[in-house]
């Protein structure tokens, strides 16, 4: 098993560290935020919040080694991804259309080798699937069929021409193994799955496929089990996938998180129950993506909550520690929220009273648009704040915010004493 936790070793020198820069131009889309993110223990990070230039520019440095998937994300939920061998990144698109259709590679030799594997596994197709069956349509003398054996020569050729890089072969044959089990619950494709998740190295978290392979592989499990317990089934499969992983490795931790991720807490709550149990009486190091998911966040009832620091003063303030009041609520929220909108208005005729009693409210908005949040917030006079960053905002994740609207009640010493969704729940504790 490769992918344990070890003490890291420190060398001097700028070699210990990989470092690459990713680069763009997006047409018609100037002055405008791009998040720059690269996958960390197979979920999204992000690198960089930046705005592009007058031309629609932008780059950004990943401050370390890397070989896998960089996504590059705008706001209103378009993204490329793009497949960097530790080594400098450069593209062009436009926004408007689609951006993948009008993507083009400048530099990145690892991206434009994929893309030519790409082109192959289509090729491979026309060879096994179509050609096959339209031969059998055609007599060997006919000019069709001769054309076809032409092609599949010419095909060959191609194929036999092209030599990939480690990295390059390596994606796609995850990207083939994906494609199969989507499609095929045929057990050897688990058992190909799990010899991926027991010896590949970090690459397979970095690919963008772990949680898409986590998932096939429990549900081709479930498939072929004869039991109609779902629940037994789906613990037996878990078990087995985590006795090859070991839940005290990094990739263990992965795996268990990606299933947590997909199966619904509300339906299957035993199953839930026993691997936070599980978790919570580990004494490794856990990743802090399972942490989160199981619920050890730093928003405890009765604990401090973090303190948010404001880039830019809020009504005088610069912390929500600055903020002084009896209790705050701490409102998490967005303008694109339907429910958030609709929960607003009621928080307006709440603060009324809240505030005569010494209340206030911190109002931290899951917005991306600067001009957006300045008028969804225009009437609201508590203290508003967004880093425009979305769900990729390090408050959100500190805090283990998963859904609009999330509503945190604290007292004057910043200690948690309720958290809800609504702010009838608050009324009604009254």
């Amino acid at each position: 098993m490769k992918n344990k936790f070890i003490i890291p070793l420190i060398i001097l020198g700028s070699s210990a560290f990989g470092q690459f820069s990713v680069s763009g131009q997006i047409e018609n889309y100037a002055n405008k935020p791009v998040l720059v993110k690269v996958f960390e223990n197979a979920e999204l990070k992000l690198i960089k919040n930046i705005n592009t230039d007058n031309q629609g520019n932008f780059s950004a440095n990943v401050p370390k080694e890397y070989n896998g998937i960089v996504r590059i994300d705008l706001p209103n939920g378009q993204n490329i991804s793009l497949l960097s061998d530790n080594k400098n990144l450069k593209f062009k698109t436009v926004n408007g259309q689609d951006l993948n259709k009008e993507l083009k590679v400048i530099e990145g030799d690892a991206q434009k080798e994929y893309n030519k594997s790409l082109e192959s596994r289509t090729f491979n197709e026309v060879q096994s699937q179509v050609f096959p069956y339209l031969m059998q349509m055609y007599k060997p003398t006919d000019e069709f069929y001769t054309a076809m054996v032409k092609e599949d020569k010419r095909i060959n050729a191609i194929k036999d021409s092209q030599k990939f890089s480690e990295l390059v072969t390596y994606i796609g044959k995850l990207a083939d193994l994906k494609q199969k089990a989507q499609s095929n619950t045929d057990i050897e494709l688990a058992n190909a799955i799990a010899t991926h998740f027991t010896n590949d190295d970090e690459r397979l978290e970095q690919s963008g496929m772990f949680n898409d392979l986590v998932f096939a592989y429990i549900n081709t499990k479930l498939s072929s089990s004869g039991s109609q317990n779902v629940e037994n089934n789906l613990t037996n499969a878990t078990e087995e996938i985590l006795a090859k992983t070991d839940i005290q490795t990094t990739r263990g931790q992965n795996v268990l998180t990606s299933i947590l991720s997909f199966v619904p807490e509300k339906d299957y709550p035993n199953f839930h129950k026993k691997y936070v149990d599980k978790v919570n009486g580990l004494t490794c190091k856990l990743t802090d993506q399972l942490k989160k998911r199981v619920g050890q966040s730093n928003t405890k009832v009765g604990t401090k909550v973090p303190n948010i620091t404001f880039e830019k003063s809020v009504n005088g303030k610069k912390s929500l520690y600055d903020i002084k009041a009896n209790q705050k609520l701490i409102i998490f929220w967005a303008s694109w929220c339907p429910a958030c909108q609709q929960e607003m208005p009621y928080v307006k005729e709440f603060y009324k009273d809240f505030k005569a009693k010494g209340g206030e409210i911190v109002a931290i908005s899951l917005d991306y648009d600067q001009s957006e949040f300045a008028k969804a917030t225009k009437d609201f006079s508590w203290y508003n704040y967004t880093d425009l960053l979305k769900w990729d905002s390090p408050i959100v994740e500190e805090f283990g915010i998963e859904s609009t609207p999330t509503l945190l009640l604290i007292d004057k010493d910043n200690k948690l004493i309720k958290k809800f969704n609504h702010i009838s729940e608050l009324e009604a504790s009254k």
